[in-house]
Formats: C-alpha cells, sequence, structure tokens
C-alpha cells in the first residue's frame, strides 16, 4: 500500500466501558536496517519510540482521553514478562497499572524526508499498526492500521486530508505519524462513543 492508504478494521462499536487506557510502547516490527524482500525500506532505529511519543501527544491533547502517564508506565513496564504475544503482554501491563485497556502496536515503517517542507526529493513514509486490548477480557477490541506515503496532492486527491490537517508541504516522518496518530485515534474514539 505505497500509495498510501490508512486501512480501519470495519468493526461494530466498542460494547466495553473503557474510561482508562495505558499506551504500551510501540515495538519494532523488523530489526533490520536492510532492504526488505518487497524493496521498501525497513525500519530505523528509533522510529518506535517516535510513534509511542506521538501517541501521548495526540491523547493529551484532547480532554476525551483519560490514560496512564507514561512515566508511570516506564515503571511498572520492567514487572511485566518480556516474552511472549504482544497482547497478553500488553494485557498484563493493563492489569499492574490498573487500565481498563491498552493501546499497543508495532511500526514496520518509519522513513525519514528527504530535502524540505517545500521541496522533497523523498516524501516520508510510516507504517504502524495499533490495537485495543481489554484488560478484564483480554479480547482484542480495535485495530487501526497506518500505512502512507506521502503524494502530492495532485498524484492522489483520496489524500486531500493530510493537507486539510498539515497544510500544502512535505511533512516530517514524525509529523506524518502525528497525523496519522490522530486518525486513527479519532476512529477508535467514535468507536468507544466519545463523541
Amino acid at each position: 500500500m505505497d500509495a498510501g492508504c490508512s486501512l480501519l478494521h470495519s468493526s461494530p462499536p466498542i460494547d466495553e466501558q473503557i474510561k482508562l487506557i495505558a499506551v504500551m510502547p510501540v515495538e519494532r516490527d523488523e530489526p533490520s536496517t536492510a532492504p526488505s524482500a518487497d524493496g521498501r525500506p525497513r525500519l530505523k532505529s528509533g522510529g518506535e519510540r517516535v510513534v509511542t511519543a506521538e501517541i501521548y501527544s495526540v491523547l493529551a491533547s484532547s480532554s476525551k482521553w483519560r490514560f496512564v502517564p507514561d512515566l508511570t508506565v516506564m515503571q511498572t513496564l520492567p514487572k511485566i514478562e518480556a516474552r511472549g504475544p504482544l497482547p497478553s503482554r500488553a494485557r498484563d501491563l493493563g492489569k499492574a497499572l490498573g487500565s481498563d485497556g491498552v493501546l499497543f502496536g508495532t511500526v514496520s515503517r518509519y522513513q525519514e524526508r528527504v530535502g524540505s517542507e517545500y521541496g522533497a526529493t523523498q516524501a516520508a513514509a510510516v507504517t504502524f499498526t495499533l490495537s485495543l486490548v481489554s484488560v478484564s477480557t483480554g479480547k482484542l477490541l480495535w485495530t487501526g492500521k497506518f500505512d502512507e506515503t506521502q503524494q502530492p496532492l495532485s498524484s492522489n486527491l483520496l489524500n486531500w486530508w493530510q493537507f486539510w490537517r498539515g497544510g500544502p508541504r512535505w511533512f516530517t516522518a514524525e509529523e506524518f505519524a502525528h497525523l496519522g496518530i490522530e486518525r486513527l485515534l479519532d476512529d477508535l474514539s467514535n468507536k468507544l462513543g466519545q463523541d
């Protein structure tokens, strides 16, 4: 989906009460920086930390969300088993923190823009998936995926939302990730009935 499509799995509204969420630090999906078999650049070091920080930034910018502070999460994380399936580890973290749900995810592409905001030779490209797990039931309540490479508006009018939110310029990977997280968390908020 290099041309860029944000995927939001079509799902019904979430019928569980999720009042307090925790954010598990986003993990790298690919350990290597060598090109993948499909020719896409693999994740460069640090992309997962940027995406995690941007999640907190988006959550903090809205009064809709109640979330466990990042410092509390980081202090609790060493007490959780570091191996095993990601949803199980996220649920364990939520139990330790007393949250209703845990937002977790992976980053598989974090490619920085080459050039300036008004003249880029390579556009920013970001791919990450976020999910919400219920702490009480262990059920995966929601999943969203952002998989986009910024394109000029003239190339793809379906990407008008990028320019509506960020202006007519080339984004850094961090700015692009922020826009993607806003989009995914808007969808999650709608599913939780937080409008």
